[in-house]
């Protein structure tokens, strides 16, 4: 993924001709595949349409990350691929679905292997093949979580978090490390889906609910492990430290801190192209 991001306050930014002049740093239309824009700047509808015309994707996001745009022109129809979709979510969804939880435990204790903590995959693959439906597989994939997290979060000092998972909002800053990172994810894996063809508001472990694309919260566990990694490193390497955050109603990555973050952030995004391409794809293969 050719990621621009754009976090900056009064920013000044414009097309000219194929080219996206961010303050006086331009970047030619070649060089980007999606915008990331945080906060508020202004944009002139001129512009978005050059950009979307030459297949730019357009993630908006707000500061806290609680909402969050997309604006895209690369929808493909695919008519025939959202009805084989629909109709194998709807009649047959236990066969992915399982495929997706057995990926994500399997990718998760390989995770905690890398600290030297050794969990037996095999009771997973036993429960998770003598499931009868989706409801047992969430059971499943969340007593796994919990356990997971128990141990993920002991690789912390406790200074970064209250020792479990929260969001909406996150409560200490290792939460606030994970869910900026899970949402924009979600939000490219949804951007992605639709460049495939996909409906992605019809998943197959998660439940399709109101504006939630369950279909790229499926994709998204994917590759939770390798972001949880990735925000071991930042935490580890004291890229990003505690005086970083700010508590307002929530606690958020303050702006400098996300000024420090964004390079970081493209090497894990172009590391986990080619595994979100690869997820749907067999997806597809799937179906």
């Amino acid at each position: 993924m050719n990621i621009v991001v754009v976090d900056k306050k009064d920013v000044l930014l414009k097309t000219d001709n194929s080219t996206l002049v961010v303050d006086t740093q331009k970047v030619p239309f070649r060089l980007i595949d999606t915008l990331i824009i945080i906060g508020k700047t202004s944009l002139k509808t001129t512009d978005i349409i050059k950009l979307t015309a030459d297949k730019i994707d357009i993630l908006l996001l707000s500061y806290n990350y609680k909402n969050a745009s997309i604006i895209t022109s690369t929808l493909r129809k695919l008519p025939e691929l959202k009805l084989r979709q629909y109709n194998k979510a709807t009649t047959l969804p236990l066969p992915i679905a399982k495929n997706i939880l057995s990926k994500k435990i399997n990718f998760h204790i390989e995770h905690l292997r890398e600290h030297e903590i050794d969990i037996d995959f095999t009771p997973y693959t036993h429960k998770i093949s003598d499931a009868t439906d989706l409801d047992s597989l969430l059971g499943i994939e969340g007593s796994f979580s919990r356990l997971y997290f128990e141990h993920y979060f002991s690789f912390f000092p406790k200074s970064l978090h209250k020792s479990k998972s929260s969001k909406r909002p996150p409560l200490d800053p290792l939460n606030a490390m994970l869910s900026l990172n899970y949402t924009i994810f979600y939000n490219l894996i949804s951007i992605r889906l639709m460049a495939y063809g996909f409906e992605p508001g019809i998943g197959f472990l998660h439940r399709p609910f109101r504006s939630h694309n369950a279909l790229a919260s499926d994709m998204l566990e994917l590759i939770r492990a390798d972001i949880n990694a990735y925000v071991y490193d930042i935490f580890t390497k004291r890229i990003i430290v505690q005086s970083d955050f700010t508590n307002r109603g929530g606690v958020y990555l303050k702006y400098e801190g996300r000024k420090k973050l964004w390079s970081h952030f493209r090497e894990l995004s172009s590391m986990l192209e080619s595994k979100i391409d690869e997820g749907i794809k067999e997806l597809r293969s799937a179906l």
